[in-house]
């Protein structure tokens, strides 16, 4: 390989030389012509006689260079090295540009500004016409300097303002010429390099061959391919190989009684004929025919066959090479069906339907008809993945494309796009209302649950519907249409659909543009805390507060939380600002302590993310530690799918935290899989009542029964109650005598500010034990 490498470096070499000297002549010749126009265009400027003695000079030079071209062409001394040659061609260009550039130095026009800018051009132009011209660098370099450094000196020398801009951009456009020849020199070696490369590659596949030819004969014998001789004319066979009495199941003397259309199954004499056309006709030397193959039995495999014709041989012969490509054919079909299926729904994928909603809305053009395109997400999929597992996510998936597929006629596509992601096309609507059946027979039919594994599972679908040609023209906008209507159906409850419109557009401009001020709300220091307060109803006293985040921007004005936490947590940011809350939660508590002679619980929200992250313990401790808060005043409010995770990471962290003396507490208990085994097996200490159902308390049996069912269960458990969005006295009368005691609401205190909150207990401090009722003192605060 070396060898092969130094090889190649000294035919580049020695092409170099060659184009230099081969393009030496004319160059010459063209130097002498426009000089000779230069000086006289010059020739009213200065006396003729120094013209003429510099032309003169030139000549000489240019002849010396001329019969240098002409002893490197005829080679009389065979032992001079190339490099030799190179250093006297380099001497040449250094006499010639020192020439050039003299007329620079020597007559330069100081007076007339037409013949000083002729002065100028004439070397620049020189250069320029030589850039491509010298694939030598150093020859170049020696040649540019040589005829555009007089320019620069010379115009410099001037001194007025124009000349110095002249002679600096003089000196740029050299470094530029300098440049390109650079990139040129090293663009034409890697063209010489692949040159011989390949010259190389070509001298040694043409030794390959010759080795190949030599062995034919035993491979053909010996090669699992068929191979067959036959009569150009009858195609009767006259030679078959060892493959093709193997593979088809004749002897090599019943090869003799048939002919080779009796093996090609899907040709007859024509279409064979018509496949040997171009081969007869001297245009091809071979074809290949895909087919296939009859065996003696009667069987047939997939083959590709590559056909030749001899003319030369007497009788002409066909010589056919066949390969069995069943297993490629196999794998053609799976490569094609991976390509455009879903592997665990069956479903076509999101590349397959990319194509086919062309294909719809051409179809929809030609016989103007409309196609609706529905976009369907599982509502809660990823806490049922995460907290069930993956086996029983997988089973849910597939039985919801099953679903899908039992509301659809046969003209209808379903596809999964990905995750829990779904896509049905309609084709053939007559009236775009007509796709709201079918939307909300999906609905409907989810409400029902899932049966995976003799558990039940619960899973609503949330759908987004757009219709060409009434929503948009093209693919990309139906498809992100209808991925939008889906987003606002799961932002207006999930378990619906909703068709598309263009208030949408605005609505998720208004969420790109929430979540590119969120990514600098933390730093900006945009975010703060309010409080609500925890009312123990039976002493009528402040028993602590939940730390609630807010975020005012200076352009969005205040976000409400239920728009961006959500993001927070899709965008990843909700570790960093959860880390904040905690830590300026702890601080705002343990100033509550000096306010106090009770002990004050500030809860605080924490994400799943936060848990899954695996920094939750450290954050805990440095807000704990940085704050000086004991760890008993602090509650941790956890959702209910924390619990249902399928792994024990979140219990080792929950029993972590439980012997660090921190109250635990299960939050908005009952809009999830509420569960008692699973109460059982956490730390809790408090169990709050999501304010769903204190809301319909009044007015709604069921809400109360299932109050009481939750207060009677926790308290079994030696759970702690708080009971959260109280708004009016018949809901806290309620709760009073179910035994609740601690509660939390607008009927109490909207959330706060943290001066406000500490106000609040400076008065519920001044108040003896028995006072009047709590929420008047607050509300006239």
């Amino acid at each position: 390989m070396a060898d092969d490498k130094q090889n190649i470096e000294q035919h580049i070499l020695a092409t170099r030389v060659d184009v230099l000297y081969d393009r030496s002549k004319s160059a010459i010749i063209s130097l002498l012509a426009i000089s000779a126009v230069y000086i006289a265009l010059q020739s009213n400027q200065y006396e003729w006689q120094y013209l003429a003695s510099w032309y003169a000079t030139l000549i000489v030079v240019m002849l010396g260079r001329w019969i240098l071209t002409e002893w490197y062409t005829k080679k009389k001394n065979p032992t001079d090295s190339l490099s030799l040659w190179l250093k006297r061609f380099r001497f040449g260009i250094l006499a010639s540009g020192i020439m050039i550039g003299s007329l620079s130095m020597f007559f330069f026009p100081r007076e007339n500004i037409y013949h000083q800018m002729l002065a100028i051009l004439f070397p620049i132009g020189i250069a320029a016409g030589t850039v491509s011209m010298l694939p030598d660098i150093p020859s170049f370099f020696i040649y540019a300097t040589t005829l555009m450094m007089p320019v620069v000196y010379q115009s410099a020398m001037i001194g007025d303002r124009l000349h110095l801009g002249i002679s600096v951009l003089s000196f740029f456009l050299m470094l530029f010429f300098l440049k390109f020849s650079r990139e040129f020199n090293e663009n034409f070696v890697l063209s010489l390099q692949l040159r011989y490369e390949n010259e190389g590659l070509v001298k040694d596949l043409q030794q390959e061959k010759n080795k190949l030819n030599n062995r034919l004969g035993r491979i053909l014998n010996d090669s699992s391919n068929e191979i067959y001789v036959a009569d150009a004319n009858s195609l009767i066979f006259l030679q078959v190989n060892r493959g093709a009495v193997q593979n088809l199941g004749y002897s090599k003397d019943e090869f003799e009684g048939i002919h080779l259309l009796d093996i090609f199954a899907d040709l007859d004499r024509i279409s064979f004929d018509l496949l040997l056309q171009p081969l007869r006709d001297g245009h091809k030397e071979y074809v290949f025919h895909q087919g296939k193959n009859r065996r003696k039995d009667g069987s047939t495999y997939p083959v590709e066959a590559r056909l030749q014709l001899s003319l030369q041989d007497n009788p002409p012969i066909i010589v056919a090479t066949v390969q069995d490509i069943t297993e490629r054919s196999e794998w053609e079909k799976k490569l094609i069906y991976q390509a455009n299926f879903d592997q665990l729904t069956g479903l076509v994928n999101r590349h397959y339907m990319q194509s086919h909603i062309i294909n719809a809305f051409n179809r929809a053009r030609r016989y103007k008809h409309k196609v609706a395109l529905l976009f369907i997400d599982l509502d809660n999929f990823k806490t049922v993945n995460d907290t069930l597992g993956h086996d029983i996510g997988d089973e849910v998936l597939k039985q919801t494309a099953n679903r899908i597929r039992s509301v659809l006629r046969e003209s209808d596509t379903p596809a999964r796009s990905g995750g829990d992601e779904f896509t049905i096309l309609l084709e053939g609507l007559e009236q775009a209302h007509h796709v709201e059946i079918v939307a909300s027979k999906l609905v409907s039919i989810f409400n029902k649950p899932l049966l995976v594994e003799s558990r039940e599972i619960y899973t609503t679908v949330s759908i987004g519907i757009s219709i060409y040609p009434d929503d948009g023209q093209t693919a990309d906008h139906i498809m992100q249409y209808a991925d939008m209507a889906m987003y606002h159906a799961k932002e207006e409850g999930r378990n619906t659909y909703r068709f598309f419109s263009n208030e949408m557009c605005q609505s998720s401009e208004e969420r790109m543009l929430i979540a590119g001020h969120l990514r600098h709300a933390l730093d900006n220091n945009e975010l703060s805390l309010a409080f609500q307060p925890k009312i123990d109803i039976i002493n009528s006293r402040i028993v602590g507060a939940e730390a609630l985040l807010r975020w005012n921007n200076p352009v969005l004005g205040n976000v409400p939380p239920n728009k961006f936490i959500p993001l927070a947590e899709e965008m990843g940011f909700i570790e960093k600002i959860g880390t904040w809350v905690l830590e300026a939660s702890c601080r705002e508590a343990r100033k509550w302590q000096e306010l106090s002679v009770k002990k004050l619980h500030v809860a605080v929200n924490i994400s799943p993310q936060q848990f899954r992250a695996g920094t939750l313990l450290d954050a805990v401790d440095q807000a704990l530690k940085s704050s000086g808060l004991p760890p008993e005043w602090l509650e941790l409010e956890i959702t209910e799918s924390l619990l249902l995770q399928d792994t024990h990471k979140p219990i080792e962290i929950l029993n972590a935290l439980h012997n660090r003396d921190i109250c635990l507490a299960l939050d908005d208990f009952g809009t999830g899989y509420s569960s008692l085994s699973y109460l059982k097996l956490f730390p809790l200490q408090v169990l709050k009542i999501d304010r769903s159902f204190i809301l319909g308390l009044m007015e709604d049996k069921n809400d109360r029964t299932l109050v009481e069912a939750i207060i009677a269960m926790a308290y079994s458990l030696n759970l702690e109650i708080v009971a959260e969005g109280v708004e009016n006295k018949e809901q806290l009368e309620f709760l009073q005598k179910c035994g609740v005691g601690i509660v939390q609401g607008f009927l109490f205190s909207p959330p706060v500010r943290a001066d406000e909150f500490r106000k609040m207990l400076l008065v519920d401090a001044e108040k003896e034990p028995g006072a009047a009722n709590l929420s008047m003192v607050i509300n006239n605060k």
